[in-house]
């Protein structure tokens, strides 16, 4: 009993040890950007004397409103580029999951095989490809390269393979066409599954940094990741902006962690009603 305590207490002494390990660096990120340059060269750490939201407004003002128009472009490109691909996997680990055809299993292998390619051997080949289709400097080839993502589908395939096949069944004895049972079944069932996979895929899209800047020239179609290191060319005669840096780094955070709580609700409530169904 004795044990089992003190392990408990190590466990949960643990778990806050961590915990203030990775909520520190964000602590030190929000509160630095409501810092004014001179209390965050003299006050690096701790709780702002005189919280300011300057560097937010400084920020919006940056290069004729740059910031805030990337940022669009950033939430624009993102959520188009996540709708896609949930909708391109789930049909296709539909298809992987609960229909036979031949060289089914050999096209899966194949499809697995190229996950291990690098992204970076595939820029130089993309780059003239899409250039010659004249779609550099385009929000078309922000979003489109990568909708046929094999991850999402590997994921949406493994979790629909769970999905028994007597529901299946039992929909098409009552009449049921395919897509009206990818819709009305499998969907459902799958939300928990395309809630992390909407996740991990704005999230990709939203960090993603080398292959706009190559395929994009145009600062006005750009990300905010590919303009947010610009923030150290506004003024050439001191130091680093570190309270701008800051603020930026709050700023492009936020969506992210709006995303998750969202989806984490859906999360929680997919499965509640999953055991109350079963």
């Amino acid at each position: 009993m004795r044990n089992r305590i003190l392990n408990q207490v190590f466990m949960h002494a643990l778990l806050i040890l961590v915990c203030l390990v990775l909520i520190y660096p964000v602590f030190i990120m929000v509160s630095g950007s409501l810092k004014s340059a001179e209390e965050l060269a003299l006050h690096v750490t701790g709780i702002p004397i005189n919280p300011t939201l300057e560097n937010f407004f400084r920020l919006f003002a940056f290069n004729s409103g740059l910031i805030v128009r990337t940022y669009g472009n950033s939430l624009y490109v993102a959520i188009l580029y996540t709708l896609c691909v949930l909708g391109i996997a789930s049909l296709a680990g539909f298809a992987f999951a609960k229909f036979s055809f031949q060289g089914r299993d050999i096209m899966f292998i194949l499809l697995l095989i190229t996950m291990m390619i690098p992204v970076e051997l595939n820029i130089t080949p993309l780059y003239l490809f899409f250039s010659r289709i004249n779609w550099l400097n385009t929000y078309k080839v922000q979003i489109f390269p990568g909708i046929a993502n094999v991850f999402a589908l590997f994921l949406m395939r493994q979790y629909m393979v769970t999905i028994p096949d007597s529901l299946i069944e039992a929909a098409r004895i009552d009449g049921a066409g395919d897509f009206f049972i990818f819709r009305k079944v499998i969907l459902p069932i799958s939300v928990p599954a395309l809630g992390a996979l909407a996740i991990l895929q704005f999230l990709s899209k939203w960090n993603e940094l080398l292959f706009p800047k190559i395929m994009l020239t145009k600062e006005r179609l750009m990300p905010i990741m590919v303009i947010l290191p610009t923030l150290n060319e506004i003024d050439s005669a001191r130091s680093v902006p570190w309270e701008l840096v800051l603020a930026g780094c709050t700023l492009v955070t936020l969506p992210l962690i709006v995303v998750f709580l969202l989806f984490q609700d859906k999360f929680l409530s997919s499965v509640t009603l999953g055991a109350v169904k079963g």
